[in-house]
């Protein structure tokens, strides 16, 4: 958004310097990108009379102008051909600058040049370089152009788009008053009486126009706007066609109500009516370009046909043009996302639809054909005829309560009630005070203020974001616990990620017939269908994540990617009734073992089932036990469930190797799967350091065999119970199986470290405690131990 400070300067008393002014409204959340000084770095340029045109001989590009400065009377050759003669236009004399361009009499042809008739962007005044800039006629021959167009500043705004009121030289103007405290000087809009005609307007789809004002102006002149018009609306970016069309643009420059105007003679039946577009409907736009609409596009018609797409671009035909007597002014208030969906498939995008995209306060309307119908009457001769308001629902603006405590516990800063209402009303919110409690309500042109954390933004940035003091949310206290407690799912993903293993996202929806069955227990044995799939292998939800990762696997394998080890964290879907959806998150880990051996898989299920501990020991929760259990696609004999105080929370194993052959898997797998907040459960407890030992600890190792299908933990449980306080860890070495052992054998080595808090152990009392494991190992398992 541009913004003119010479046009700003009408509504407010600016009195600090132009980078004060940036800084100050960029702080209070009115981002200035970029200032800088319009270019009309010129000297000499006086206006000029045409007085005749003749072509120059031997040339079909160029004419000679003779233009007369009220002085004296000089002949000029131009490329230019929209001139005629009367037309007031730039003339650089020589010996006039154009920024470094020295102008001097120059030959064409053998035709004495002197000086130049220029184009706006040639002045630095606006980027139109199709012809010579054509001055109001008002303008007195040999005036100096600097008297029209005025040495300028432009602050180039980035507007939020829950902030379409500043997308104006007005909404600027108010946040300048409230931040400096100053006085707002509105245009004044004389009071234009005109007949009611309601008949004038038909909204026949009032979900896509909220409100709809019209009024007739008759006995119009359309001509040129006058020169400080042009000035300003070139200044912020506008191109001057005439008085009529300048002066919508200059209402919606000013004000930020978009408007349109109509050649009222063009209407069929002189009547208007809002609609949707017909399927197929075609309009030729203002740009000259035909375009189809489609029964979801809003437009602007006659009792005939569509003469405007609505809040983004009017017809051709119905325009305002050269002899146009009567005119219909337009503005109304369109649904924003109508308006942003028709911008978007016509690939138009203009001034008028990006704010009304943004959301416009429907009071904006009736104030701004007001303003339009004087300056019309002002400067194109116009006599208001007949008005129309169409406005089914009325805005209503809440009533908003904040107290001063609130105001302090959201901003960190205490501002007092008194000057909270200040800045509120500076703001041009309505305020009632009462004690310490403020209840405000929004202007009209504000629809983002709802709650009472948007008044103490507003507030707040007014205030100066900058005076608020450095200081937690909440009580506002400085950061005292050293411990900063994270998340439960990125505590999980650091100690999977510091186990070599990737986060993988896989797809949640599956295929209801082709998906492998493998999944924890607890699981439903069924899917959830879906029942209009996008895809047929993708029409059911899934119950657990472990079959996406062996997708995952088989396809990094396919890849010349073996053994890859993979984790997800999401949500998995299980049917609880006919009607109710648990959604419960699941934490899955799968690694994949390419050389198929058996000391590999036994060496990484080992490693699996100490990273689970881990996670859960990190969230600073009591140790995990594990239970051997049987569970679908899973070996058995080598999957145990996960346990939470004796309940089952998942499954750890390895994989049978039919569920590896069902997605073409080679070699082994091993995976666990268990239900994340089960597992985490107690996770928000602060860990608490344990002092570092004084006392040295005893390592022992012990070596059981063990005949038939006993559970490993099983013989961890034994060594736990009968090892003692002084026990502190016990951690599975390796796992044999050989002829050596006989069939039916397997060797399990462990490693025991005794620790006391008190008092060095001695080589006696450790050996008292190994012996009782040992005793406690042979009765209860009739196993062969070797220390």
């Amino acid at each position: 958004m541009l913004i003119s400070l010479n046009w700003l300067k009408e509504y407010v008393d600016v009195q600090v310097e132009v980078a004060t002014l940036a800084e100050r409204l960029t702080l209070a959340g009115n981002e200035v990108e970029r200032v800088r000084e319009q270019d009309v770095d010129f000297e000499g340029v006086v206006v000029a009379e045409v007085k005749s045109l003749r072509s120059l001989p031997g040339s079909t590009k160029n004419q000679i102008a003779s233009v007369s400065t009220g002085r004296a009377v000089a002949e000029v050759v131009t490329g230019a051909w929209n001139l005629a003669v009367g037309d007031r236009v730039p003339y650089a004399q020589p010996g006039s600058r154009l920024n470094d361009r020295q102008i001097e009499t120059k030959a064409f042809l053998g035709v004495q040049s002197a000086g130049m008739l220029c184009s706006a962007i040639e002045l630095g005044l606006g980027e139109d370089a199709a012809g010579i800039l054509i001055l109001d006629q008002g303008a007195t021959p040999g005036e100096d152009l600097h008297e029209l167009y005025p040495r300028d500043t432009i602050l180039e705004f980035e507007i939020k788009s829950n902030r379409p009121d500043l997308l104006c030289h007005l909404g600027i103007a108010r946040e300048i008053c409230a931040i400096f405290n100053l006085p707002l000087k509105e245009p004044k809009i004389p009071q234009v009486q005109s007949a009611d005609a309601p008949d004038l307007v038909r909204i026949e789809a009032p979900d896509g126009c909220r409100r709809f004002v019209g009024r007739l102006v008759t006995g119009v002149t359309v001509a040129p706007s006058p020169p400080w018009m042009q000035a300003r609306l070139r200044a912020a970016g506008a191109r001057p066609i005439s008085n009529v069309v300048d002066i919508t643009n200059y209402v919606m420059l000013e004000a930020g109500q978009p408007m349109h105007a109509f050649d009222y003679q063009r209407l069929k039946d002189g009547r208007i009516v809002v609609r949707r577009a017909r399927e197929g409907e075609d309009i030729t736009c203002l740009d000259g370009k035909s375009r189809r609409l489609t029964s979801r596009d809003m437009v602007v018609a006659d009792t005939e046909r569509a003469r405007g797409v609505a809040g983004i671009i009017g017809g051709e035909d119905s325009a305002v043009q050269q002899g146009t007597t009567e005119v219909f002014l337009e503005a109304a208030t369109w649904e924003p996302r109508s308006i942003r969906r028709t911008a978007r498939a016509l690939g138009l995008r203009t001034e008028a639809s990006s704010r009304f995209e943004k959301g416009l306060s429907p009071a904006l309307s009736l104030p701004a054909v007001d303003r339009a119908a004087a300056l019309v009457a002002e400067l194109a001769g116009g006599k208001p005829a007949s008005s129309t308001d169409v406005y089914p629902g009325p805005l209503k603006q809440p009533r908003i309560e904040v107290s001063a405590g609130r105001i302090e516990r959201v901003l960190g800063v205490t501002v007092q009630p008194p000057e909270a209402a200040s800045i509120l009303e500076h703001l041009h919110f309505s305020v009632a005070r009462s004690d310490s409690v403020l209840r405000v309500t929004p202007p009209d042109f504000r629809l983002d203020c709802a709650i009472p954390e948007d008044v103490v933004e507003e507030i707040g940035r007014v205030y100066g974001y900058d005076r608020v003091p450095s200081t937690l949310p909440g009580e506002r206290t400085p950061l005292r616990d050293l411990y900063e407690r994270q998340d439960a799912d990125e505590v999980a993903r650091e100690v999977l990620a510091g186990r070599e293993v990737d986060e993988a996202v896989t797809n949640a929806l599956v295929s209801s017939t082709g998906t492998s069955d493998i999944a924890m227990p607890a699981a439903p044995r069924s899917l959830i269908r879906i029942e209009n799939p996008m895809a047929e292998n993708r029409d059911a939800l899934r119950r657990s994540l472990l079959p996406g990762l062996l997708e995952a696997l088989a396809f990094n394998a396919r890849q010349d990617q073996p053994g890859a080890r993979l984790f997800e964290l999401g949500p998995g879907f299980w049917k609880k009734t006919t009607d109710a959806v648990d959604e419960p998150r699941l934490l899955a880990i799968a690694i994949h073992i390419p050389s198929g051996a058996s000391d590999a898989a036994a060496a990484e299920l080992r490693a699996l089932q100490a990273t689970v501990a881990t996670v859960r020991n990190r969230l600073a929760v009591t140790s995990t036990d594990f239970r051997q259990a049987e569970a679908a696609g899973f070996h058995p004999g080598r999957s145990a469930e996960i346990l939470d105080a004796g309940e089952p929370i998942g499954i750890v194993g390895e994989l049978h190797p039919a569920a590896l052959a069902q997605v073409a898997l080679p070699g082994r797998a091993v995976a666990a799967e268990v239900l994340f907040d089960r597992l985490a459960v107690g996770g928000e407890v602060t860990p608490r350091a344990r002092p570092l030992p004084r006392f040295p600890g005893v390592r022992r190792d012990l070596t059981v065999v063990i005949r038939g299908k006993t559970a490993s933990n099983d013989l961890v449980q034994v060594i736990r119970q009968l090892g003692g306080y002084t026990l502190r860890e016990i951690s599975m070495v390796s796992e044999y199986q050989g002829p050596q052992l006989g069939a039916g054998a397997r060797s399990l080595s462990f490693r025991l470290q005794y620790q006391a808090d008190d008092r060095t152990l001695t080589n006696e009392e450790v050996a008292t405690l190994q012996q009782r494991i040992v005793d406690g190992l042979k009765q209860r398992f009739a196993a062969e131990v070797r220390s």
